[in-house]
């Protein structure tokens, strides 16, 4: 069905107005944009001091509950939603009628449409709950969300990727896989949303057991079965996936995404050449960047004096690739260290449970090819016979496709259905 045909559908569909308060409640329908279409569900609800919240749901996003920074209400039935990202600002304006909720979204000189009918709660059969657990004298808060009926179900730790993440940045997969009968456990990094300490002082193993500590919580659900509770890790969580199963020893199978299989410091290198060679235009251009940034991860990395290291930076800070050093007290110069005397593969080894390696072919920060290739020898090498890999053409390192005019990125086509077949077939 074209878009013009969807969105008519939702703006001729509806129903007798609903009883209910008019904005408030879940709205499933569609954003348009430069010829483009995503499905979107929208959530509002109105407290006892009559403010309006609203969160939105997108599986082409792959985001769940992502809040409107505001939403303001005119007379019954007009209402102004504001969604501040990173980078732009979009503000939706439009009219409920009865149970349909359409008009206009602009982000800076672009303009849409959108259009929503009345729709139940898709997350009514899902449970999430508050949990708090310890590691030492760190307490860590997440969601566990799970089917609201079942016992004896699989579970699934999602770990963090680097800087400073909140369980927000894993709900959309928790959502998934709670849907699909698996529970999930999201959770704040140390230092972020409700978790004590502080991530930037964190060490390799503080991380990793960190996650060993989210499972164990997992053990004490009476629900959850301990003998299929597994880790997925993204990134730097990936990477750090073979330790946290070791620290544990209750893992009962790995998903490592974007995992990086080389040497920690070469998969640096490979990250911040790739931020910058765009910019870098001449061949001396291309070889001068090489040259500093080859100085600056062994300054970070491997501790080594930073003479080479300020005086390229001297000569070079005026190429439009140059980019500063962090300061000296950035906490980057020591988890580098730390993550620099990391050796991915000598736990990749120890690894004897099920492994699922993910990655995007157009990966910019972690050589996918590579990776999975020593991974996958390393853990055949050890005796494991339990690997799968799936390397996703055209994907970028969180699994999406260029985008087009609208703006939207789009999933690389099988990815989510991947990982949840996976896991059915375990």
């Amino acid at each position: 069905m074209r878009t013009a045909a969807v969105l008519a559908a939702l703006l001729t569909t509806a129903t007798a107005a609903s009883a209910q308060e008019p904005l408030a409640g879940t709205w499933r329908g569609y954003w348009y944009k430069a010829g483009d279409s995503m499905a979107v569900t929208l959530h509002v609800q109105r407290d006892s001091a009559s403010r309006y919240a609203a969160t939105f749901d997108s599986d082409r996003l792959r985001v769940s509950g992502i809040p409107f920074a505001e939403v303001q209400a005119r007379g019954c039935c007009d209402a102004t939603l504001t969604l501040r990202g990173d980078r732009t600002t979009t503000v939706f304006t439009g009219t409920v009628r009865g149970d349909s909720f359409a008009g206009t979204l602009r982000e800076g000189e672009s303009e849409g449409r959108f259009a929503y009918a009345r729709a139940a709660d898709p997350a009514a059969g899902l449970e999430e709950r508050e949990i708090t657990f310890q590691n030492g004298a760190v307490t860590l808060a997440g969601s566990l969300i799970l089917p609201r009926t079942g016992g004896s179900l699989p579970a699934v730790v999602f770990l963090h990727g680097s800087g400073a993440e909140g369980r927000w940045a894993s709900r959309f997969l928790a959502t998934q896989l709670a849907s699909h009968g698996i529970a999930a456990l999201i959770f704040d990094k140390r230092g972020v949303g409700r978790s004590t300490g502080d991530w930037r002082q964190a060490t390799i193993e503080d991380l990793a057991s960190d996650g060993a500590a989210a499972v164990a919580s997992l053990l004490r659900e009476p629900r959850i079965d301990g003998r299929r509770i597994g880790i997925h890790g993204h990134s730097q969580g990936g990477t750090i996936a073979p330790l946290v199963a070791a620290r544990s020893g209750q893992v009962a199978f790995v998903i490592g995404s974007a995992a990086a299989g080389v040497p920690t410091d070469s998969a640096e290198i490979f990250s911040i050449l790739n931020s910058i060679y765009p910019r870098a235009t001449t061949a001396a251009d291309s070889a001068s960047a090489r040259e500093y940034v080859g100085a600056l991860v062994a300054a970070a990395y491997h501790v080594e004096p930073r003479t080479q290291l300020d005086a390229l930076a001297a000569s070079l800070r005026d190429r439009p690739w140059f980019i500063a050093p962090p300061p000296p007290d950035a906490p980057y110069w020591r988890f580098s260290a730390d993550f620099g005397r990391y050796r991915p593969l000598e736990w990749w080894s120890r690894v004897r449970v099920p492994v699922l390696l993910l990655y995007g072919a157009e990966d910019q920060r972690v050589p996918a090819e590579a990776s999975a290739v020593r991974i996958a020898s390393t853990l055949q090498g050890a005796g494991n016979r339990d690997i799968t890999v799936r390397i996703f053409p055209g994907a970028d390192h969180t699994f999406r496709l260029p985008p087009g005019a609208s703006g939207w990125p789009v999933t690389a086509p099988g990815y989510v259905p991947t990982l949840l077949d996976w896991l059915a077939r375990r």
